[in-house]
């Protein structure tokens, strides 16, 4: 076996027929035993508005990488940094939102997402929140014959309680991808890690048994609130499992199963945040001679138990003022007292200014006219994730899952 293809380059072809040909010979080979590195991963990005002035997709990712066009909407991705190998496909699925497939080892795949994306401010990830996966998992329910078995992670991790022993910062806290919380010894744990509450919950059943008892379950456990990963059955056999960073991975037999149901995803996100964006865009319109109307809604994000004032401090501190975070903002914090702070806030996709208001009960956003709306999205996802799983969302006057329930209908 070559080192190209233990790594899990693609092979150069030059047709879309001729990929779609390879793509569905490997998931049909996976589904019959087929080697696992082999496996189908997808990562779904963000760009900006169409209204927005952009750079075109061949000039999105970092100086090594190289686009070649195979047709109008997907390209052959080479990368000089992997001996000018193809590392994977990038699909325009939509101006805004391209999607890159790839058979690159996962470690491998996500380190190259990470140098693609992290520090770009013209790309992000899609963020799957979980009133977005948990939408998802409704229409599971509705679709999916019953004895199908299907699977559901949750995770909350209390990531901004203050730990007396255990002052890293923000970045220095173990990455998830690459430990198993569940294991009782974790070698990969940093100097100085301490036990702080964690819940990591793994699901797999059928659908009409979860379709009773999960719903009863989250009222007994609030980190059943925070899903973060989804498996969406195949036609066939096996599934697609979803994540809350927009990475997806093809466990079915046809890849072009995979791309409709990534593509059905895609159309989801699109729908929900072009809703959020039209309904909070705070901006004024002239009316008459002399006078102005405003427009516009903020975002609510009430905690659904207060927070103590250290985890209120670690979570501005680490949270919200570092130049690097989870939430990938950053700006400058002026105190209103012991636990309110106002944010002059920049998103680090795209550097749109937006306003915050962070208290130890909610928080509250207002995003000025051209701010990402996958903003709202990053925050809510690793809110839930890292400081209360069970938090009530409001755009505006309309709930959060109401929005994404109401999305759902037209995507």
């Amino acid at each position: 076996m070559s080192n190209s293809d233990s790594i899990g380059h693609l092979p150069r072809l030059h047709s879309r027929e001729d990929y779609v040909d390879y793509l569905e010979g490997l998931a049909t080979s996976e589904a019959e035993g087929r080697p696992k590195r082999t496996r189908i991963k997808t990562y779904m990005l963000e760009t900006a508005r169409s209204n927005q002035v952009d750079p075109e997709l061949d000039n999105l990712f970092p100086h090594s990488v190289s686009l070649h066009r195979i047709d109008d909407t997907l390209y052959r991705v080479q990368d000089a940094t992997h001996g000018h190998e193809v590392v994977g496909l990038i699909e325009s699925l939509d101006v805004r939102y391209p999607v890159f497939y790839t058979t690159l080892l996962s470690e491998t795949s996500k380190q190259w997402i990470r140098g693609a994306v992290d520090h770009n401010p013209w790309l992000d990830r899609l963020w799957l929140s979980s009133p977005i996966l948990f939408q998802l998992w409704q229409e599971v329910l509705h679709t999916t014959p019953s004895h199908r078995y299907v699977r559901l992670v949750f995770e909350h991790e209390a990531r901004y309680e203050a730990a007396l022993d255990f002052e890293a910062n923000d970045e220095d806290i173990y990455d998830e991808d690459n430990t198993d919380p569940t294991s009782d010894e974790n070698e990969d744990a940093p100097i100085g890690y301490v036990d702080r509450r964690r819940s990591n919950v793994k699901l797999t059943e059928r659908i009409s048994r979860l379709n009773t008892k999960l719903e009863p379950l989250m009222e007994l456990y609030d980190p059943l609130h925070s899903l973060v990963q989804l498996q969406i059955p195949g036609r066939d056999r096996g599934g697609h499992h979803f994540y809350y960073d927009g990475r997806a991975t093809d466990w079915s037999d046809s890849f072009l199963g995979h791309r409709d149901t990534v593509n059905r995803v895609v159309r989801l996100y699109q729908k929900v945040t072009a809703r959020a964006e039209d309904r909070l865009w705070v901006r004024t319109d002239p009316v008459g001679e002399d006078g102005f109307s405003l427009t516009g809604a903020p975002v609510t994000i009430l905690f659904s138990e207060t927070l103590s004032k250290a985890t209120f401090d670690r979570f501005v501190n680490l949270g919200l003022q570092r130049q690097r975070s989870l939430f990938r903002i950053g700006g400058y914090v002026t105190r209103r007292g012991p636990t309110k702070v106002h944010l002059a806030a920049i998103d680090h996709h795209l550097w749109q200014p937006f306003l915050l208001e962070a208290t130890n009960e909610h928080l509250i956003v207002v995003l000025p006219r051209g701010t990402c709306g996958n903003t709202i999205h990053r925050l809510v996802t690793n809110v839930q994730r890292y400081l209360d799983p069970n938090v009530t969302v409001w755009l505006g006057d309309e709930t959060y899952e109401t929005a994404v329930g109401e999305s759902m209908k037209s995507a």
